[in-house]
């Protein structure tokens, strides 16, 4: 019988046992005889940490799934305050290794990804900077605490900025112009608190990297985050094509679908909707959805099918939005159990659906690499291969939108496609934001508006965003997540989406093909890196010159064939 996670058991992990352990093990390091020695001492190094993260993972979700349970808020806090004394101290037993004189032939006894990781790690974390990382993790509480608690008015109650996410996909469009208004309005009222929080956020990442020895937390910020083997420059040349490549298609596909829906521009809250009359929702409810998933999976691959069944056997999905729990979504890894946790917020709209594609993506590439026995350090790679594993999954599932949205799959499969590439300039948005901000940490709150407002005239020219309070004066960023709790992550579903695209236009030729590829992607995990990858997928790496070029003119052509079929 299958564990429920809500029967875990949690106890606190000691941190200073912790730092006695790594400790010891630098010193075992340090007096090795053999490489093979310190890999060993290495791979019992990882078993700890298994278990011990495990520990602080538990705690994590269980503090977001009510940021008002105190002893799990003290628990949180408990980790943001002395987790970066532990990194520290694990940095220390990198440096140990890299720098043991058997280090050659430690690179050909495992992973050399591995090794590099390493010395990338040793370049961004030591004793100098706890302090700062401990004041950045407590920000980071305190605007993850500031927009859980605020709920915004509607309909004679009070509903979390999830529920008004579902709303502003409304069918109608007055109401999805209220909806953005009403988050306006609410977040305008603390918008001093958002600024004070990031302004001390770029103040505190730009002293550690200044301690560092980095010119500005940009070049940190992305090793941190885990993009090795490419930086601004490959980012920059990505950049760029959205902004020939995908920005003149998508300008042509929303004049196309204006004219369709009879307005005269595509305003914000226009931006989201593709479908004349509004767009498709999933048929039913939350058990409607999850079963159709489960018959989805256990259709596409016996492996997958098993895999959903057993993730709800273990209730391991939470996907109810209330007051008090945290917004967003995720999937995390309770490494001792090898088993994944799903969170997120329905909202009765397409997302939900992308809940239980995406996030099914990830916790399935956690569970693929929990089995492989991929070295704890790879895993599941960095953070654009996760994201590949996780939007892949998104579209190699729009062969099954009948499923979820019954006499109206057409228009749910436009709808996504045309999401996902609707996606891309944003994304950019966000990541070229953060740059330029980091680069220039000084900026005032008002030119951080402006500026935010400049990328969004150039890259996503097509929409009007005038009429919103808060999102016309520049504060769109200011709920997004990322750029808060996780900079420089962003990027990653970009250059993820470049990859996503190409499957998905793959699987309308040879589903099955396309298929086993990702699922030799997902099995490969973080043992390559991802332009390696996508070339072994038989696909163009996000890097590759023309790669959105030629998946712009599929995608194209195969949204515009979709939308005669609809419009018929």
């Amino acid at each position: 019988m299958v564990k429920k996670i809500s029967e875990y058991e949690y106890k606190r992990v000691d941190i200073n046992d912790a730092i006695n352990y790594i400790d010891a093990a630098a010193e075992k390091v340090k007096c090795a005889s053999s490489a093979q020695e310190i890999v060993d001492i290495r791979d019992t190094v990882n078993d700890y940490f298994n278990k011990f993260t495990t520990a602080v993972n538990l705690a994590m979700i269980r503090h977001t799934l009510d940021v008002r349970d105190g002893f799990y808020a003290a628990e949180h806090d408990y980790y943001d305050e002395n987790l970066p004394r532990l990194s520290a101290r694990n940095t220390e037993f990198t440096r140990a290794i890299v720098s043991s004189r058997f280090i050659n032939e430690i690179e050909k006894l495992i992973n050399p990804i591995i090794v590099r990781n390493m010395r990338a790690s040793l370049k961004v974390m030591d004793e100098r900077i706890i302090g700062d990382c401990v004041e950045e993790n407590k920000l980071v509480t305190e605007y993850d605490k500031l927009l859980a608690e605020i709920t915004y008015p509607w309909r004679g109650k009070n509903v979390t900025l999830s529920e008004m996410h579902g709303f502003c996909k409304d069918k109608d469009r007055a109401v999805r112009k209220r909806a953005f208004t009403v988050i306006g309005e609410t977040l305008l009222a603390v918008q001093d608190k958002l600024d004070d929080i990031f302004d001390r956020m770029v103040k505190v990442r730009d002293r550690m990297a200044k301690k560092m020895g980095f010119d500005s937390f940009v070049e940190m910020g992305d090793l941190r985050i885990g993009h090795i083997g490419y930086g601004r420059e490959q980012i920059k040349v990505f950049r760029e094509s959205v902004l020939t490549d995908v920005v003149p298609a998508l300008s042509a596909l929303k004049g196309e679908l204006a004219a369709r829906l009879g307005m005269d521009k595509i305003h914000l809250y226009d931006n989201d909707n593709y479908i004349a009359g509004g767009n498709i929702d999933p048929v039913g409810n939350a058990d409607t959805l999850f079963a159709a998933a489960q018959n989805m999976y256990d259709d596409m691959s016996p492996l997958l099918g098993s895999f959903f069944k057993q993730m709800k056997d273990a209730e391991a999905f939470d996907y109810i939005s209330r007051e008090g729990k945290m917004g967003g979504g995720y999937a995390e890894m309770l490494f001792a159990y090898g088993q994944p946790f799903i969170f997120a917020n329905f909202n009765s709209t397409m997302d939900d659906v992308g809940v239980l594609t995406h996030e099914f993506g990830h916790a399935f590439a956690f569970k693929r690499a929990y089995d492989n026995k991929i070295d704890a350090d790879l895993f599941f790679g960095g953070m654009e291969t996760a994201e590949t594993h996780s939007m892949s999954m998104e579209a190699l599932c729009n062969r099954y939108n009948d499923r979820f949205y019954g006499e109206h799959a057409a228009e749910a499969t436009y709808q996504q496609i045309f999401d996902a590439i609707n996606f891309l300039p944003y994304g950019v948005i966000v990541d070229y934001y953060q740059q330029l901000v980091y680069e220039k940490p000084d900026m005032t709150p008002e030119d951080r508006r402006k500026l935010w407002l400049k990328l969004e005239s150039e890259f996503r020219p097509y929409v009007d965003m005038r009429d919103i309070p808060f999102i016309n004066v520049g504060g769109r960023w200011q709920y997004q997540k990322h750029i808060y709790e996780s900079p420089f992550y962003y990027i990653d579903y970009c250059l993820s989406t470049c990859l996503a695209l190409q499957f998905g236009e793959e699987a309308t030729v040879d589903f099955d093909d396309a298929l086993d590829r990702y699922l030799r992607l997902v099995d490969a995990g973080g043992t390559k890196d991802i332009a390696t990858l996508a070339h072994d997928a038989k696909l163009k790496s996000p890097f590759d010159d023309g790669a959105l070029k030629n998946v712009c003119a599929k995608i194209k052509a195969h949204l515009e064939s979709l939308a005669k079929e609809i419009t018929k």
